[in-house]
Order: C-alpha cells, then structure tokens, then sequence
C-alpha cells in the first residue's frame, strides 16, 4: 500500500545513527508553532537527533517536516503534519504525559530505540526500527514488548491506517482487555521480531510480510483476519506458528517461502479468492476453505480434515495435493471442486491424485474436469483413492499445421493426444505418389525441417501404422 514510502524513510535515516555526539541539549518550546520554526525553541534552534525536547501544558507543536529527537516530554501535545516524519531515538521515547497526534494522512513516527516506551495511540505509518536500544538479555528483554500487560499505558486498542513496520528486535505482543489493533495498510514484521496476537484482535486490510516470527499464543481471545495476501519469508528462527489458535483467516494468497508449523488445532481459513503457494510445502494442522482457492504446493494436514466450504481449484499440470496424515483418519469432501489443465493434454491411463488420506468421505457438491478428446472419459476415483483418471481411447486423427520462419518448416500437432503418430516424406517433381519414407525424427510434435530451395518439392503427411 504504502512500502515504498516507509522504507524510503528508513534509508534517509539509518544515517542518524551516525550522527555527531559532541552535543545535546534540553530545548523547551515557549510557542505553539511549527517545529522547524526556530522561534518557538527557547534556545533558538530546532532540537536535533541529540536533544531532548520539553513541550509543557498547552503548548502544541506541529512536525511539519522530517524530525528527529531523542525524548520528547512533559504535558503538551506533538501534531504530525501530512506527510511528515518524526524519528525518536532515545529509548524513554515519549514521556506519557505528552499527547502525540500522528493520524495526518502520510506521516511516518519512527522509534529507533526500545519500544516498549513508544506511546500506544493511533497512527498513519508505524515503524519500530529497535536499533539502538542494546538489551543485557538479548535478544529480548520483556520490557521490549509494546502494548502487552506491563505497558505503561496497559493493553491499548491502537490503529494504524497505513503501514506497521517491525524491525531490528522488536518484539509486539497484544493484551488481553481489548488491545485490539487494525492496520489499514501492510504489515512487515522483520528478521528478528516477534509479533504475538495474543488475546485481542489483528486486523490488516492489505498485505502481511513475515520475515520474523508471527504467532498467537492465546487462540481463546481475539481473531487475526489479513485481508490481502501474507507471504512468509525464509527465517532460521521465525515463520507462521498458527499453533494454539483457530481463527487465522486470510483473504487473499498465502505465499509460503519459509516455516509454517502449529500443533493441537491451528488452522487457517482462506476467505477470499488466491493461490496457496510458495517454494516450500505448507505442514499444518488443518485447514478451512471458504473461498476461492488453487492449490498450488504441497499442504499437509497433521491432526484434522479440512473443512471444505468453498471452491478448492487443482492444475493437471502441476502434482500438488492436499495430504492428511496417517493415524487421523476420514477426509471428508465438501465445497465445489474444480479442476483445470495448464499443460499437456491428458491421455487414457493417465490418473491424477489430489487428495491422499487414509480414508475418504462426504461428496463434492459439484465437480469440473477439463475436456478431453473424443473418446476418452474421466474416473471419479476421489472416494476411494483421491484421484481421477483417463479411460478409453482417442477417436479420429489429428491435424497437421505448418510455420515458417526464415528458412526453417515447423509441422505441429496433437502428439499427445494421438500417440503413434509419425511424419512421413517424400520428394517428388511429378507430384505425390505411393513412395513415402519415415523421417526417422518426426515422431512427437513439432518437428522442424530446413528449406532448400534448390532441392525439388518435398510432400509430408502424418501416418499411424
């Protein structure tokens, strides 16, 4: 929704941890104002990335471009202008007795230091940055959690409308008592951070980036709903743990590069319409579909039959299936099923398995598999072994088809299809006649043949003895 914007922000100002430290100053505003308007600061400048700045009662300062602190406090107000961008690096952060207004549409508030004294209010964009901030426990010290039980301000319902980044070692945990937090734009949750949604809701309009570790760790409260696509990234310490919860639900794609693991009864509900993907298998313990689905890795179901309400899309073209483990029983069918071909024209013999359980049960309220050629018919094989096959034999014969590019002939056809078939040859001035000769390659489509226009005129046909 808004990415690029945040982590633009973050390159400009990875250069402030390099900043000069020969000075730092405790700055007071004795004006509302703007906070690049020097008049306003009582000593005449605008605090910098080492100072503190004091805004007492009644005093509201507007960041009104890209700012940078230590600590801001006492009981004023700081405004974030459109646009804008304030960058805290202290770890006291704000005082709680300083209101911070940062819901103007486009800005950036920015904590490089412990989070857990980042203020719990409603945001635009939300980085939590944790690079300066050196724990004697590392890598997380429980005063690192933002917005759990011990939080200065306790559980905190918090909303972001644009984006939510986590990075450096962070660690984000959710109170119960109604600390739910809604995230108009993406989540990112980096390398290194731990999101637990534990006892409250999370809501996310847009995309979930996962390179951390992205877990709930009390399924009893609360409900987590993605509305757009998660994509997990490879991590050695983190992934999706969807472990001790039931109410995952996503409503776009899930694109699985990296651990996704649970015990017990976690399960992800697909609400949308997608693809469940990615360059590793899913292993999890269930799954609900309710929406619109291709199945387009590996997804193995530890301890549940998945509960099929929607419509599950399978490709011919592709050897995905839905496995449940041994030792859980019945896979019980339900929902639409259909079945698509991306590749090779399915020929009789030909058995495609979908589903692999150790038994099967319910039914498909409707099934689609893709044409075939005349005289082969699909096998409804799905309550017995999973799988559906080609029976019978192709009627007819196929057609040939020329191209030409520079000096190069190319013959096509259905070889798949209608196997045995082969291209024949011959060379003849007088025109076509009984002697033709195999061309010893053209027994699968295409065959490819260089024109010679010096050479007499040369006929070809497809033969089947």
């Amino acid at each position: 929704m808004k990415t690029k914007q945040i982590f633009t922000v973050l390159t400009i100002l990875s250069g402030l941890l390099f900043a000069s430290m020969n000075r730092a100053a405790d700055i007071t505003a004795t004006n509302s104002g703007n906070w690049s308007d020097t008049n306003i600061w009582n000593s005449g400048t605008v605090p910098g990335t080492n100072d503190d700045a004091d805004i007492p009662l009644g005093i509201n300062v507007t960041v009104n471009t890209n700012a940078s602190v230590q600590f801001i406090y006492d009981s004023g107000t700081v405004t974030m202008a459109p646009n804008s961008t304030l960058t805290i690096l202290g770890d006291q952060a704000i005082d709680k007795l300083t209101s911070l207004v940062a819901t103007a549409t486009g800005n950036t508030v920015v904590y490089l230091g412990n989070p857990f004294f980042a203020r719990q209010c409603n945001y635009y964009n939300l980085v939590f940055a944790n690079t300066n901030y050196v724990d004697p426990y590392p890598p997380y010290n429980p005063y690192q959690n933002f917005n759990n039980f011990s939080s200065s301000q306790g559980p905190t319902p918090m909303t972001v409308a644009g984006n939510m980044t986590v990075i450096g070692y962070t660690k984000m945990q959710q109170g119960s008592a109604g600390a739910d937090i809604f995230i108009g734009g993406n989540l990112i949750i980096g390398t290194n951070c731990i999101w637990d949604s534990s006892g409250a809701n999370l809501t996310v309009v847009s995309n979930v980036f996962i390179g951390g570790l992205l877990e709930d760790l009390n399924g009893a409260l609360g409900s987590n709903y993605f509305g757009g696509n998660v994509t997990v990234n490879p991590s050695a310490t983190g992934g999706w743990n969807v472990s001790d919860v039931t109410q995952w639900a996503i409503g776009g794609s899930l694109t699985n590069n990296g651990p996704i693991f649970g015990v017990g009864y976690g399960s992800i509900s697909f609400d949308g319409t997608g693809i469940i993907t990615g360059s590793k298998p899913i292993t999890i313990p269930t799954i609900t579909v309710n929406g619109t689905y291709t199945i387009g890795t590996t997804i193995t179901l530890a301890t549940n039959t998945p509960t099929l309400n929607g419509t599950l899309v399978f490709d011919l073209a592709n050897t995905n299936q839905i496995i449940l483990n041994a030792g859980t029983n019945w896979l019980y069918y339900s929902g639409i099923l259909d079945v698509i071909n991306s590749g090779a024209a399915p020929v009789a013999g030909n058995s495609y398995k979908l589903f692999n359980a150790p038994n099967y049960g319910g039914s498909f309220t409707s099934t689609s598999f893709p044409s075939l050629p005349s005289g082969l018919n699909w096998v409804d094989n799905l309550a017995t072994s999973g799988s559906i096959a080609v029976t019978g034999s192709s009627t007819g014969s196929p057609i040939i088809t020329l191209s030409r590019s520079g000096n190069l002939l190319t013959l096509s056809w259905a070889s798949t299809t209608f196997p045995g078939y082969s291209v024949q040859a011959q060379t003849n001035s007088a025109g076509i006649r009984s002697n033709w000769s195999a061309t010893g390659s053209g027994t699968v489509s295409p065959y490819t043949i260089t024109i010679n226009p010096a050479n007499p005129p040369v006929f070809f046909r497809l033969s089947n003895p």
